[in-house]
């Protein structure tokens, strides 16, 4: 009986710190976050062997949001076949325009109006996205049209 609750109470602590963890990084005055474009290693070990290659484990952005002070940086992660594009503060999701699907020239959205930086292709690379001097609320996308179209693949960097 008491390694049943020796178990039960690591499984409690374990539980409650994964509530615990942010989903936002938050970054002193003049610091800088990090955010990593995909997760190739979401899933199962264990068959079937496309457990979770889905666009919720795969195609995503963690964390989605990341907070810093004004002249902080953001670096890039990229875990797979992913770009990522910053936007001016104040642009939405809707204002990007998304080329036509399926790809036959346009595997990328492309869309240059208020971008503010473009990062390399695929992975594994990290990047930074150098300085963000102004406050505001800036878009960060996957610029891989069916990660930002269809798996939603976009958070944000918030300059205080």
């Amino acid at each position: 009986m008491k390694t049943r609750k020796g178990w039960v109470a690591g499984v409690l602590v374990l539980c409650a710190t994964a509530l615990a963890v942010p989903a936002i990084v938050v970054a002193g005055p003049g610091s800088s976050a990090t955010t990593t474009f995909g997760n190739l290693k979401a899933g199962s070990p264990f068959p079937p062997a496309e457990h979770d290659s889905s666009f919720n484990g795969e195609d995503n952005i963690i964390p989605r949001t990341v907070v810093i002070s004004a002249g902080g940086s953001v670096t890039f992660d990229i875990d797979g076949f992913h770009q990522a594009a910053v936007y001016r503060a104040g642009t939405t999701p809707d204002d990007i325009t998304v080329p036509a699907f399926p790809p036959e020239s346009n595997i990328f959205v492309n869309d240059a109006d208020g971008r503010v930086f473009l990062g390399p292709v695929g992975a594994p690379s990290t990047t930074s996205a150098g300085t963000f001097a102004t406050p505001g609320k800036y878009l960060m996308i996957c610029n891989v049209t069916p990660h930002f179209a269809f798996a939603n693949m976009y958070g944000w960097v918030i300059v205080k």
